[in-house]
């Protein structure tokens, strides 16, 4: 299952890369650009986290994501560009997440 776990990883840092674009893109209210920073930021520190297979990685990836498709499914009604994509990969974080290994690999000592 280690496939579903790197899936997620590749999900939640394709998000925060979406949502530090939202950042710099000129056509986006204010508000959605400081959301999208602190989005972008907490999507980082959650893959890095699963990715590192750290205790708290599964469940950062999991609410990061939850919260990257109540944003996207807000300002799917106030018309912001580019939120559909974000509900799809959000939601798709979500249940990457969920499905994510939670097991931890250590190395056999010598």
């Amino acid at each position: 299952m280690k496939i579903l776990t790197w899936a997620a990883i590749a999900v939640t840092a394709l998000f925060a890369l979406m949502n530090a674009g939202a950042v710099v893109a000129g056509d986006i209210a204010t508000g959605y650009r400081v959301v999208g920073a602190v989005l972008a930021a907490l999507g980082l520190g959650a893959a890095v986290g699963l990715a590192t297979s750290q205790p708290w990685g599964r469940i950062a990836v999991i609410a990061v994501a939850a919260m990257n498709t109540g944003v996207s499914i807000v300002a799917l009604f106030t018309d912001q560009q580019g939120a559909a994509i974000g509900v799809v990969v959000g939601g798709l974080g979500v249940i990457l997440g969920a499905l994510a290994s939670t097991e931890t690999e250590r190395l056999a000592e010598v």
